[in-house]
């Protein structure tokens, strides 16, 4: 029934207590219920994922899944609700003789974790041309209704409790988890203490890097930590100092002097290699030749120049480095390069100051240093003074941080109550850069460890101009129509309606004018009989009205006082214009009861009456069908390439050129999608896009983009370039879906690519119709340490108003504002004007479409950053992409 791909979604915040059930149980009650009931079954949970296995052979599956397709069984469980509603839901198919049930399975509070999906074969009801293979169980339609009773009691009186005992179970693996992070905090605190400690010790740079070595790598449990060094020659390498965990681990005894040539990462730029890593032939060799697992290299710069590197290994564990151990390793390497620069700065006391101020400045926590005899301040880095979030605040956090040193050694916990933050401090003594002793305090927020934050869910579902419902509460409530009309064996439709030359007025009389009329029709409709409370705006000028089975009677007459609404003029800013609508019914059930098919038809009808003359109505039927059937076969085979995992949508990436610096060198690059169908040929997206969001693929092939980008960034990242970034383009069906957050959380964790390498790019037309949604969303965005760009600059009308307000980092002027660039006077006072702005609000500017090295020498001195375009490179396949501007 349900394929192992589908329902990979994972809540970040807590795990599915479905899944923490036993399964092995689940499944032999399950298998024993269908053998004694005569029926087939399958438990899954509320996000698709399926708990226990068919309870039949592949023969059994296949027939069922022919009958119910994979589609029509999430349809199903989508119609459960939340909280509360029916707790057992009935599909037909077109073969009587067969039918499909849900019974949910909801947690002590109502609300809804999961399914059991039933399918049972009537033998009363079997016709020949059914074909229902021998090997079938069979059950009669009342020997059915009693076992889905049986099981909907047995699921609230036993299964129920067993999510619940499940969910207790799950709190307290999360508070062991908790406790566990907490330890981590405490020895990575003690061991960051004691390095920087090491700051002003007296004995040799050398002696300093054992002991750090020795530190880092018993706190990381690694096999070998090593400091390399580029000879007086600039062709040899040697290493200084080392340590190991095992004799048999040391390398100094058989690394002698190296050719630089043999040292492949000695490049100057950093490179993180997990065990899964696939990696260049040198660096295979390398790690081949001294038995290397895994390691992360970090280089060390001498006035300007790398000449050194920290290197940390494992030899007989494999092991992925996560985000933290990067982090950290990344702290040790900046005060080990500040140890260096005070050592050849014959401890300067302003180099001291200044090296130091770095350090802090990137320690990963707050620092305050504070006079041991005074109390007063002498240093607060920016994460302590963001950790105290009001005045009060602020002045609470600094009398614990200057009372009397007495007893204030070691770790101690501290709660902000006005921001109600949980902070951990520990005190040590230090000696300061001017010889003073001080009091170090290192600051972490450890609020996340104290508390759940419980998720807030936020549906849009009001028209941000009319008022009216929106599109996704339109197709939410068309679902449930659409079950209740099939119950009741009733009939319903939907009146899909669009505004005839609707242009003419935005463009002709301007678009507030055009806003005003979608207002003024937005308030005639939602007050008609019948209509009010059924009316929605999908989007632009286009409304649609669903008829319920209630009103059904009322049809024909809600469709002829639509029709008269529109034979009169509306009366705009004190004048009368006339705006006539075309219109396309369906019918439900006879033009189906599939939500997709439904819309499609409606499309369909609306599209058979726009080209009949406009200003009419049209009912659907198979005649109009005949002009669809290229987007029909281009629609199926895109339900498939999706189906297969999105392998068929190849990304290509167009570098990003810095244009800022003397070089022009790449700085990262756009992913672009590219559909390559086996029987389409190789379609671009302007051909599918559009169609991807209308059948709502979007997300699906979206999210695949997204982790193969940030796949690819943090490849790019690991091997010599730190710097890369990757744009990824968000459609308005993504960003307006409830759980985007969460899904780009799940992508940066999958990945582990830096969120400050990743850019994610919105149009300016999107962010400008749904400014307070876009904000909102934005922000979170903002919160995970992702940039976001707002695409398509300029060719909004609101562009100007609107842009301080919306939080991005990067504008894209679109490119027809750089075709005539350096020639023409608008474009070039406009590609100025957008770049003052950027600066004055700390946003940079990334020009696209430029083709040609006159646009490219115009744009110098415009304060332009980035440059995309074909005078560069078109978009690039990933081999391309990189043997051009990796290697």
């Amino acid at each position: 029934m349900y394929t192992d791909h589908e329902g990979q979604e994972q809540d970040l915040q807590k795990k599915d207590v479905m899944n923490c059930l036993d399964q092995e149980q689940m499944q032999a009650m399950q298998d024993q219920f269908c053998q004694t009931q005569g029926v087939y079954c399958v438990c899954v949970s509320r996000n698709m994922r399926r708990l226990t296995s068919f309870s039949g052979t592949k023969e059994e599956q296949n027939f069922i899944d022919r009958v119910f397709p994979v589609a029509t069984q999430r349809n199903l469980i989508a119609s459960f609700s939340d909280v509360g509603g029916e707790d057992v839901i009935a599909v037909e198919s077109s073969m009587p003789c067969v039918q499909l049930r849900g019974i949910a399975i909801r947690d002590e509070d109502g609300r809804f974790d999961g399914a059991w999906v039933l399918v049972a074969i009537d033998a009363e009801c079997i016709r020949p041309e059914d074909q229902v293979p021998q090997i079938m169980r069979k059950t009669t339609t009342k020997a059915f209704d009693a076992a889905v009773a049986l099981l909907d009691v047995l699921t609230k009186n036993y299964f129920s409790s067993k999510i619940h005992l499940a969910a207790q179970a799950e709190e307290i693996a999360q508070l062991e988890a908790n406790e566990k992070h907490m330890e981590y905090l405490l020895q990575k605190t003690e061991v960051l203490t004691e390095i920087l400690k090491m700051m002003e010790s007296d004995v040799t740079f050398a002696q300093i890097m054992e002991d750090i070595l020795e530190r880092v790598g018993t706190y990381m449990h690694l096999s070998n930590g090593s400091l390399l060094k580029l000879q007086v020659d600039e062709e040899h390498v040697e290493m200084i100092c080392e340590w190991a965990d095992k004799p048999e681990h040391e390398h100094m005894r058989t690394y002698g002097s190296l050719p630089l040539a043999e040292v492949p990462f000695m490049t100057g730029r950093p490179y993180t290699i997990s065990s899964e890593t696939i990696m260049p032939k040198p660096f295979l060799d390398y790690f081949t030749k001294y038995e290397i697992r895994c390691g992360v290299f970090l280089p060390l710069n001498v006035n300007g120049k790398c000449s050194m590197y920290l290197c940390f290994t494992m030899m007989e564990e494999d092991r992925k480095w996560s985000v933290e151990d990067l982090r950290f390793l990344n702290d040790i390497k900046r005060i080990t390069q500040t140890i260096l620069v005070k050592r050849i700065t014959k401890n300067s006391l302003a180099s001291s100051y200044a090296a130091l101020d770095a350090i802090l400045e990137n320690a990963g926590c707050g620092i305050s240093v504070n006079d041991l005899k005074t109390g007063q301040i002498l240093y607060a880095n920016d994460a302590f003074k963001e950790m105290s979030m009001t005045e009060q605040d602020r002045i609470e956090l600094e009398k614990v941080l200057t009372i009397s040193p007495d007893g204030m050694e070691g770790i101690h916990e501290y709660r902000v109550a006005g921001s109600d933050k949980w902070l951990e401090i520990t005190f040590s003594k230090i000696g300061w850069v001017d010889g003073k002793e001080v009091r170090l305090a290192t600051i972490y927020d450890i609020s996340k460890t104290k508390r759940y934050q419980e998720r807030i869910e936020h549906q849009a579902n009001e028209d941000y101009l009319t008022g009216l419902y929106n599109r996704m509460r339109f197709e939410e409530d068309l679902t449930k129509e659409i079950h209740a009309t099939v119950r009741s064996g009733g009939e319903s439709a939907i009146l899909y309606i669009d505004l005839d030359d609707f242009n003419h007025i935005n463009d002709g009389l301007g678009h507030h004018v055009g806003d005003l009329l979608l207002q003024n029709v937005a308030d005639a409709l939602g007050h008609m009989d019948g209509v009010a409370g059924h009316c929605y705006r999908l989007g632009g000028d286009e409304f649609a009205v669903i008829v319920t089975t209630r009103h059904i009677e009322q049809r024909d007459a809600m469709i002829r006082n639509i029709q008269n609404l529109f034979s009169r003029p509306w009366l705009l800013q004190g004048t009368e214009y006339y705006c006539t609508m075309s219109m396309g019914v369906v019918r439900i059930p006879k033009d189906g009861i599939d939500l997709s098919l439904l819309l499609q038809r409606a499309d369909i009808a609306l599209h058979w009456a726009k080209s009949q003359g406009k200003n009419r109505v049209e009912y659907y039927n198979n005649n109009q069908c005949t002009s669809s059937v290229e987007r029909l076969d281009m629609e199926k085979c895109m339900r498939e390439a999706v189906e297969q995992g999105c392998k068929e949508f190849e990304v290509y990436y167009q570098p990003l050129i810095d244009i800022s610096k003397p070089e022009r060198p790449c700085c990262g690059a756009e992913a672009l999608v590219r559909w390559n169908s086996p029987k389409l040929g190789f379609v671009m997206p302007s051909e599918f896009i559009a169609l991807a969001e209308y059948l709502g693929l979007i997300n699906e092939i979206g999210y695949h983009v997204l982790i193969e980008a940030c796949k690819r960034c943090k490849y790019w990242n690991d091997f010599g370039h730190p710097e890369y970034k990757v744009n990824v383009n968000l459609s308005v069906i993504q960003l307006l879906q409830n759980d985007i957050i969460d899904t780009i959380k799940n992508a940066l964790t999958e990945t582990e690519v830096q969120p400050s390498n990743l850019t994610l790019e919105v149009t300016e037309g999107l962010a400008i119709n749904d400014m307070k949604r876009m904000q909102e969303v934005l922000g979170e965005i903002k919160k995970l340490g992702v940039r976001v760009a707002l695409d398509d600059f300029g060719t909004g009308y609101s562009s100007l108003n609107h842009i301080r307000s919306m939080p991005i980092d990067v504008i894209k002027i679109d490119k027809c504002f750089v075709e005539d660039v350096g020639e023409d006077v608008f474009s070039e006072a406009f590609v100025k004007s957008v770049s003052q702005l950027a600066d004055a609000l700390h946003m940079h500017v990334c020009v696209e479409g430029v083709e040609d090295k006159n646009q490219c020498d115009a744009l110098k001195d415009m304060n332009v950053d980035l440059i995309q375009g074909y005078l560069f490179d078109k978009p690039l396949s990933v081999d391309d992409f990189e043997q051009k501007y990796l290697y």
